[in-house]
């Protein structure tokens, strides 16, 4: 990418990223065995893909890396789904719905100083 300055990080990265990510992907998410090591390498690596994406400001690091580490995290809360007890969900869900309430009154608020102000401009 150096030496071809119009080349975007797509064509450059993608296709290895995509060949190093996928299989071990792939054979997490339909692999009948735990495979936790590889789910924690996948992991690992998903992740310093993208930090390392952000860190030069290359797009297809970040997206590939991305991606695989949020179906890997949704994967684990797959398996882990009936390990916990059934209150924690209503538990969790409770927290978001205070939470965004807490978030659209404070934007209502601060969308009614904001027709104030405009107001008083006349």
């Amino acid at each position: 990418m150096r030496t071809r300055p119009g080349l975007t990080s797509w064509p450059a990265l993608g296709p290895g990223l995509v060949a190093a990510l996928l299989p071990s992907l792939v054979s997490v998410l339909a692999g009948p065995d735990p495979q936790p090591w590889r789910r924690l390498l996948l992991g690992t690596a998903a992740l310093g893909v993208v930090l390392a994406g952000a860190a030069r400001r290359w797009q297809a690091p970040v997206l590939l890396g991305g991606g695989a580490l949020g179906l890997l995290a949704l994967h684990e809360l797959a398996r882990g789904w009936d390990l916990l007890p059934r209150w924690i969900y209503l538990a969790v869900g409770g927290l978001v719905l205070v939470g965004l309430a807490a978030t659209y009154e404070r934007r209502r608020r601060d969308l009614a100083r904001l027709r104030a102000a405009v107001i008083r401009l006349g």
